[in-house]
């Protein structure tokens, strides 16, 4: 049995493993000093999962924050560049309201400065998979004036935005071109012709704020065949990026926005309307409401393999289609997929497969962790669960229908 003194012993151990080791183990904080460091919980050992952390950086006069990463090791899979399980989110400012400056993962340790006095980091971690986490620098830097990082411009009531254009060629230009456009700017132009006349549409000069994404999340250019709507979206600028597009209709919507900050020149549009045989050789299809051909989609399966198709295969799939199977193992196994045959609607300039799109989850419900998401003709993946069930969902748009795909299944030993 342990006397007084050595349990004293051991307490004073202890307090001082976590005085001098303790220090990985805050989450969060307020850093004001001219630099300094900090951690992810629990660094160099795997940070907690479930953890929500905030640092706020904040220095005075005309300094702003510099951030670099000596160190850093989060979760990340290869198809995830939204970086959706765990990550650093950097804000341009004192809270996560204000601009996101980048979102990091993986092992990724890109140097970030602010614009302004006032730096927020935020990092996120998921229920799975926790990795070493990261170690972060920052230091104040001088600079002239804060404002020459940001890039003024005028109020949107001061310029001219949007419009209809219906005569058969012509042009536009974001407000205020070839000066800076506005901040906060929300345009949105409707380019209509008729008879048998589809809309060709350049960009020959683009010139927008970028971020290392290119998801054009802060200033952008999105250009709809039709009808302004996500599902008829076949065109996303920004940065540098020029285009050519060409409706299969009588109308084009192009909308134009940009966010808070950091404005540029922008861009100039030229359009024209070109003569076709007839519309239909440029054919939306028609969604189908077919209840015998839509009870066709999806299923629970329990064999240990087996083998399911989109709705119609091998002939094209309906149009608005949303199709669930849920592939099921009693015992501790898990589910190898793998896709014999792909052939679903896909544009070269769109990674995110916002049309139709073959979701494969990691579980029972569809909100479960995204294991990948396919589209095009993706044949040579391989998706493997980590639990005894998978879900994949199939939807597709009300346009563009192809042949489909056929997907294989079967039931693997944990390693």
């Amino acid at each position: 049995m342990m006397d007084i003194r050595t349990v004293a012993f051991i307490l004073c151990s202890l307090l001082e493993i976590s005085r001098t080791h303790g220090a990985a183990l805050k989450c969060g904080g307020a850093l004001a000093e001219p630099k300094g460091e900090f951690f992810s919980p629990n660094y160099p050992d795997p940070y907690p999962v479930s953890i929500n952390c905030t640092w706020t950086i904040q220095s005075t006069g005309n300094r702003i924050v510099e951030l670099t990463f000596p160190f850093m090791q989060l979760e990340y899979v290869n198809w995830d560049a939204d970086c959706r399980f765990d990550s650093i989110s950097v804000y341009d400012g004192p809270a996560s309201e204000h601009r996101l400056l980048g979102k990091l993962c993986g092992n990724e340790t890109r140097p970030i400065n602010s614009t302004r006095n006032e730096l927020t980091v935020v990092f996120t971690s998921d229920s799975t998979f926790p990795k070493k986490g990261f170690h972060a620098n920052y230091s104040f830097v001088d600079v002239p004036f804060l404002s020459e990082l940001v890039t003024p411009s005028p109020e949107l009531k001061d310029v001219k935005c949007g419009g209809e254009w219906t005569v058969s060629e012509g042009g536009f230009t974001s407000p205020n071109y070839p000066h800076h456009y506005p901040n906060k700017a929300h345009c949105t132009w409707t380019i209509k012709s008729t008879g048998n006349r589809i809309v060709e549409l350049t960009f020959p000069t683009v010139e927008l704020e970028s971020d290392w994404m290119k998801d054009c999340r802060f200033d952008s250019i999105k250009v709809f065949d039709g009808p302004a709507s996500e599902q008829r979206l076949i065109g996303l600028l920004c940065g540098t990026q020029t285009g050519n597009f060409t409706s299969t209709r009588n109308e084009l919507t192009v909308v134009f926005s940009s966010d808070s900050s950091t404005s540029h020149p922008g861009f100039k549009a030229q359009y024209r309307f070109v003569d076709v045989p007839s519309l239909s050789e440029y054919p939306t299809p028609v969604p189908t409401n077919d209840t015998e051909e839509t009870s066709k989609c999806g299923s629970v399966m329990v064999e240990p393999k087996g083998e399911f198709f989109s709705p119609n295969y091998p002939e094209p799939y309906p149009n608005h289609a949303k199709c669930t199977w849920s592939i099921q193992s009693a015992g501790d196994h898990l589910i190898e997929l793998d896709f014999p045959f792909m052939l679903v609607e896909y544009r070269q300039w769109d990674g995110d497969c916002r049309f139709d799109a073959v979701s494969v989850y990691d579980g029972p419900l569809a909100d479960d962790k995204l294991l990948n998401r396919l589209c095009g003709n993706h044949t040579a993946i391989s998706v493997k669960s980590t639990k005894n069930e998978m879900t994949v969902v199939f939807t597709s748009d009300s346009t563009f229908s192809y042949k489909g795909f056929h997907a294989h299944y079967s039931f693997a030993d944990k390693p």
